[in-house]
């Protein structure tokens, strides 16, 4: 008994504590890039659905964008708002109207087959990119083993209690940086609101696919092509105002992530396995783990002050959440517990609902 809640103790606390700190003894690789003479041209790909509120701030943004050769296409996946009124009144870009909602992936072939550019960037409505973000995120896919590129994304106008979201998207930049600067040079996930593809070497995800990004970027770790972070490519994306509006899209990323990795199983045995199963899987394993290693503490009667920690840590989550509700702040250690508390139980209900077949490919940001 004591050796099994040690044993399950070391696993729940690996990915989030103990393989960062093993990533910043790694070997690491300096990279040497050039201005290219002439720049590939670049499709910035958006799909959309249902995005008022956020659509003519987005393709603003886009065509302040510092880059020499740049299309912008904009794919509505039947979108019944005024998306589509908007989308129509900036004859700069070109458009993509789909009749009926049909899900993400769908949206991205559409998008794909309208582009002309020979690297497709894709970009979410809700994320701003900074004005030489594309230079940036392209000067190093050019590079010839390098299948995409993803720049940082870094939460902007959210309020207290989104603390918790916003220390976890922090948490994340920092490990992919680490993971790009190991001796593998290379990180085994970006962030889907913002990286970049080479055309030739993209690999669209299959239409029942809920996580694309990670469909794409798992495609080419399977071709040996490396994933880079760049970190002088920043975006800003609104943060989510609501635990339920994240728990939401948390469960959809998980699920879609386990989807995905069940059909990549391969790549676990080879160069990327160490990464994939510390960074992911063991991460979406934590959550089983933690329930069984919390259960084990409470019956055996062992180990009372780590029972007394690790519920006062799951305490302060839900005292975290009741306050939300409440409209109340709280500190930032109380945001964070809760954000920690409302991940986990996403891992369970995302993997729930993927088995049960309700987690759906259609989005809404």
């Amino acid at each position: 008994m004591k050796a099994a809640i040690w044993v399950l103790f070391f696993f729940f606390i690996y990915p989030y504590l103990i393989y960062p700190l093993i990533l910043k003894f790694l070997p690491k690789k300096k990279k040497s890039l050039s201005t290219p003479e002439k720049w590939p041209k670049v499709t910035l790909l958006i799909a959309a659905y249902n995005e008022e509120e956020l659509i003519r701030d987005k393709l603003e943004n886009s065509l302040l964008l510092d880059y020499p050769d740049l299309e912008i296409v904009v794919v509505s996946d039947g979108s019944t708002d005024k998306t589509n009124e908007i989308l129509t009144e900036y004859n700069e870009i070109e458009t993509v109207f789909l009749s009926k909602r049909e899900g993400k992936p769908k949206a991205l072939e559409a998008g794909v087959n309208k582009a002309t550019g020979d690297i497709i960037c894709f970009s979410d409505v809700s994320a701003f990119l900074s004005a030489n973000s594309l230079k940036a995120l392209i000067k190093n896919l050019l590079l010839d083993d390098v299948g995409a590129c993803g720049g940082v994304l870094s939460l902007k106008k959210f309020p207290r209690q989104s603390l918790g979201e916003s220390f976890y998207s922090q948490y994340e930049t920092k490990l992919r940086a680490l993971e790009t600067e190991t001796g593998k040079n290379s990180t085994i996930v970006l962030p889907g609101a913002f990286y970049a593809v080479k055309k030739h070497d993209l690999i669209l995800p299959p239409e029942n696919i809920i996580a694309d990004d990670f469909y794409i970027t798992c495609s080419l770790l399977k071709k040996n092509k490396r994933l880079i972070q760049v970190d002088e490519a920043i975006a800003w994306e609104q943060s989510v105002y609501s635990t339920s509006e994240e728990f939401i899209r948390k469960a959809r990323i998980i699920a879609g992530g386990i989807q995905t990795m069940s059909l990549f199983s391969t790549l676990v045995w080879g160069p990327w396995g160490f990464f994939l199963i510390s960074h992911k899987i063991l991460r979406w394993a934590a959550a089983f783990i933690g329930i069984i290693h919390y259960l084990l503490l409470l019956s055996s009667g062992l180990y009372t002050p780590l029972l007394a920690v690790e519920s006062l840590f799951i305490a302060l989550g839900l005292l975290s959440l009741i306050a939300e509700k409440l409209g109340v702040a709280t500190p930032r250690f109380f945001a964070l517990c809760r954000h920690f508390l409302v991940v986990n139980t996403a891992v369970i209900f995302g993997f729930i609902g993927l088995m049960t077949g309700r987690q759906s490919v259609k989005w809404t940001r």
